[in-house]
């Protein structure tokens, strides 16, 4: 962008977005984004209301690029897909997580996802709220193992004082990919649409 060419929110965002396709989301500055733009941090502020507000708004474009998983599967694998989705789309962007875990994400992509979790689960039997609160039971668990496991990765959460044993190497792979299925295959199995 040229400094110029108009300054919109969705020129922001772009530019917001581009960091995120080069892995440096978590380092965006709204004096350094504001540079690249060619205008003032001061300009970003008429379109953004602050960063938290920009992180939202790129997190809603991640969720488009997402999208949700065609229809026409068994439910169970359906969520499933949705989910596996969604922890892929966590874990190559952290900072997605933070943003999902300081306040419910209701971007017109989040909703698009509920509905269609709504319009799968209606078809198999779920009501409006049996499908509403399986869709929360999924989206949460999702958004929690990977929250746990940014931590664990990050360094956040450095290793606990006392010995390394078998059971706290043990305790170590609750966060593999490999529990992360499990889990969720058994969560789904705990799902019905009585429930």
């Amino acid at each position: 962008m040229t400094p110029s060419a108009p300054l919109t929110r969705a020129a922001i965002v772009a530019a917001a977005v581009a960091h995120v396709d080069g892995g440096s989301l978590g380092s965006i500055s709204t004096r350094g984004l504001a540079a690249e733009l060619g205008v003032t941090p001061m300009a970003l502020y008429r379109h953004v209301r602050n960063k938290d507000d920009l992180l939202v708004a790129v997190v809603d474009v991640l969720l488009e690029r997402l999208g949700v998983p065609e229809p026409g599967r068994d439910w169970r694998a359906w969520l499933e897909a949705l989910a596996l989705g969604l922890r892929r789309l966590l874990v190559e962007h952290p900072v997605a997580v933070a943003v999902f875990s300081r306040a419910p994400v209701t971007t017109p992509a989040a909703r698009r996802r509920l509905n269609a979790a709504v319009e799968v689960l209606g078809q198999a039997g779920f009501s409006r709220d049996g499908a509403v609160r399986a869709y929360a039971a999924v989206h949460t668990y999702t958004v929690g193992f990977c929250a746990l496991e940014a931590a664990r990765y990050s360094g956040a959460v450095g290793p606990l004082p006392g010995s390394v044993d078998d059971e706290s190497m043990l305790i170590g792979t609750f966060v593999s990919d490999d529990q992360f299925t499990h889990g969720l295959g058994a969560l789904l199995r705990g799902l019905s649409p009585e429930t």
